[in-house]
């Protein structure tokens, strides 16, 4: 066993630390003895949650659940404190391996060994839910196997996310507890909603684990072992012959279909002790009719739950996500929709392979900027900023505008802004388009200003207070009236070096940014919840070209995409999703995307020809779907931790980490193909105390920019 790290503990609850047996993402447990000589288990909830109200409640209920099925085929709760400072439970010490190990190191079990596996965990489940416990996480890694060799006793550990019948302690909406690809469908898609039969279904995954050495629904990684397990059928491999018919019932995709702990254990106890050589003609053993009477054959069901509450307001309401186009390795722009309205079309619609690579600014070497000011720019950077070609682009309560050189990170100038004295500073990320700046404006009256990007000139002034703008389909679209409750608002349209309006209208709309952009210069407008349903409009007039009806429910529209809408369902009120819709918004057919669990996106998908790129907050993951199929590609694991909205240039997929970093991923695969060094320092600082960034990265020339809670930095591409 691993001895003793420096920071652990080396007594808890008066018993002796020795060792550590191993590590999850509740606790640590350790070998621990106690006074008399007594050899125990020890789990000690981590420092970080110990604080936590939840995790503390979830443990005294794993606690609870422990004591309750404490019997021959589990290990007896021998100690526990669930209020001490850092909650712990001792356990009786069980010697052995886990099935896991046994696997890994021996290979698959034989059939005596496999038979006895399944009838000891059957019995032990049986136990389990008749002390109205239900485990929730059977895998290989919690079956433990007592004594040398195959013939030891079973026991079921590690009841960490188990539920009793009469708890209080409920599965938060989008909260995926388990392990794929061990768990049943209910458990990502009706969470809340889990019984005993997710056990059964557990039990039939490890048993066709413990034949064959891979879970029916392996993958690459969990997201895609959640995919399968939710919509495809297993794949039994080498399954002895005798156990496929109950193994295969166990799958069943629709609990209800799944025998009980009971009736697995009776078809258990049914089967031979030792397999015929199965020779021609000669029938090999079968399960008892009875245990499959009434039993219909499994079904595929769709993960997606219900829920038409109220469309939740966003962080990108006031925030909008900033999306990049890298144009030649010479110029880029930068594309800010309305929020929530942003858009990531065009994104590298070139051949991303033939792209050139470009050079970086002449004198360019690696730098950075934190947002505070130091004694070499007393200037503060402030909280928004836009990386541009020209340079990067920021303002604050104390600056109108500032550019900052691509090369040196220097302050090439600035714009301040008025004294006026006002309660809040209101401003987003500047607006970059074609060499033209828009901010808010330097008046403080919320209005907007344009700036010349490369000389810092003010081309043109619109008088506020106005809600949002953004550059779309060839247009600054401008809502008129501020931002608040209100069924209309006014939008007008401006030529962007100018000034000069071309249109403006009053529109009936539910959603307070309802602009996307479209193909070949025209504007789609999301006039739910007024009059109409999505409309199609001349962004140099303003006039309706045409409409379609919009799919009925609680959608956010995230996206338009090369004239196709895509809508992430809320599930009630709280900002997930477990579907998106996809509609044709010339011929109006909708077709829909179920995920295998729920995602928490903060602004809209990066969609780059037949794929979607989703940055999913909630897991600090990044998702690719494909959307011909219908089906995810990939998914980072979460320990990776993606920490910024995803942007693709010369045929990579960037994003930022946590210790700000970029990673370079292929977009097919999702696998890592580099990733510069980190441009700042984060030492001591957890990944909970920093918060991810809305704007991803931006190669421009072979140097990628990025924007980051510490500040901005500017680095050399990842090499091949």
């Amino acid at each position: 066993m691993p001895p003793l790290r420096e920071d652990d503990p080396r007594s808890v609850g008066g018993y002796r630390l020795e060792s550590r047996i191993g590590a999850g993402g509740m606790g640590v447990v350790y070998l621990g003895r106690s006074v008399s000589g007594r050899v125990v288990a020890v789990k000690v909830v981590h420092t970080r949650y110990a604080d936590n109200a939840e995790f503390r409640a979830r443990f005294r209920q794993e606690i609870a659940a422990a004591r309750r099925v404490s019997g021959a085929f589990t290990a007896p709760v021998v100690d526990a404190d669930p209020d001490a400072e850092r909650p712990w439970m001792a356990t009786t010490f069980v010697p052995g391996r886990t099935l896991a190990e046994r696997v890994a190191e021996s290979g698959p079990l034989d059939w005596p060994a496999l038979r006895r596996l399944g009838t000891e965990l059957a019995e032990a489940l049986r136990e389990i839910h008749r002390a109205e416990v239900v485990h929730r996480d059977l895998k290989p890694s919690n079956v433990l196997l007592e004594g040398e060799g195959d013939d030891g006793v079973v026991r079921v550990i590690d009841f960490g996310i188990s539920r009793a019948a009469s708890s209080d302690v409920r599965t938060q909406t989008g909260m995926v507890m388990g392990s794929p690809p061990f768990m049943a469908p209910e458990q990502f898609s009706r969470p809340r909603e889990v019984g005993p039969a997710v056990d059964v279904f557990s039990l039939g995954a490890v048993l066709v684990y413990a034949a064959t050495g891979r879970s029916p629904f392996e993958a690459e990684n969990a997201y895609l072992a959640a995919y399968n397990t939710v919509h495809s059928e297993p794949e039994l491999g080498e399954l002895p012959e005798p156990l496929r018919p109950l193994v295969s019932h166990c799958l069943a995709k629709e609990p209800a279909d799944r025998p009980t702990s009971g009736e697995v254990l009776d078809a258990l106890a049914g089967l031979p002790e030792a397999l015929t050589d199965g020779g021609p003609g000669e029938e090999p053993s079968r399960l008892p009719v009875t245990v499959l009477t009434g039993a219909p054959a499994p079904q595929s069901t769709k993960a997606g739950q219900t829920g038409q509450g109220p469309r939740r307001k966003r962080r990108w309401i006031t925030l909008a996500a900033v999306a990049f186009i890298a144009v030649t390795g010479t110029a880029s722009a930068a594309l800010l929709g309305i929020a929530p309205a942003s858009t990531v079309d065009e994104v590298d619609r070139a051949d991303p392979q033939a792209a050139p690579r470009g050079s970086a600014p002449p004198g360019w070497k690696p730098w950075h900027k934190t947002l505070e000011p130091d004694e070499d720019d007393p200037i503060p950077i402030g909280p928004a900023c836009t990386p541009d070609a020209l340079g990067v682009f920021c303002s604050s309560p104390q600056i109108a505008l500032m550019r900052m050189s691509p090369a040196t990170g220097h302050v090439d100038w600035s714009k301040p802004m008025s004294k006026k004295e006002v309660n809040s500073f209101s401003g987003g990320e500047p607006v970059v388009h074609d060499g033209v700046v828009y901010v808010n404006s330097a008046d403080r009256s919320e209005g907007v200003d344009a700036f010349d990007g490369r000389t810092g000139e003010r081309l043109w002034h619109l008088d506020g207070p106005v809600g949002e703008f953004a550059y779309l389909s060839g247009v600054l679209l401008v809502r008129l009236d501020p931002l608040g409750p209100s069924d209309t608002a006014r939008y007008a349209a401006y030529e962007p070096r100018t000034g000069e309006e071309l249109w403006r209208r009053e529109l009936a709309a539910a959603s307070p940014s309802p602009f996307y952009e479209g193909p070949e210069g025209t504007l789609y407008a999301d006039l739910r919840g007024g009059s109409g349903g999505i409309a199609r409009l001349d962004a140099r007039t303003g006039r309706t070209l045409g409409d379609v009806t919009a799919p009925k429910g609680d959608l956010w529209l995230a996206t338009v995409h090369d004239g196709t809408a895509y809508y992430a369902r809320w599930e009630n009120d709280t900002g997930v999703s477990a579907a998106f819709f996809i509609q044709d918004l010339g011929s109006g057919k909708t077709r829909r995307i179920d995920f295998p669990w729920s995602v928490e996106p903060e602004a809209p998908p990066l969609v780059h020809g037949d794929t979607m790129y989703i940055f999913d907050y909630g897991n600090e993951t990044l998702l690719a779907l494909d959307l011909k199929r219908g089906k995810p590609l990939w998914t980072s694991s979460r320990e990776l931790r993606v920490f910024s909205e995803p942007a693709i240039h010369d045929g990579r997929l960037y994003v930022n980490m946590p210790d700000t970093s970029i990673l370079a991923l292929d977009p097919r695969t999702g696998k890592e193909i580099g990733r510069t060094t980190p441009s700042f320092d984060t030492a001591g600082r957890s990944f909970e105390e920093l918060t991810p960034s809305s704007m991803p990265p931006l190669l421009v020339g072979g140097v990628l920019y990025g924007v980051s809670e510490p500040g901005i930095f500017s680095v050399a591409d990842v090499s091949d």
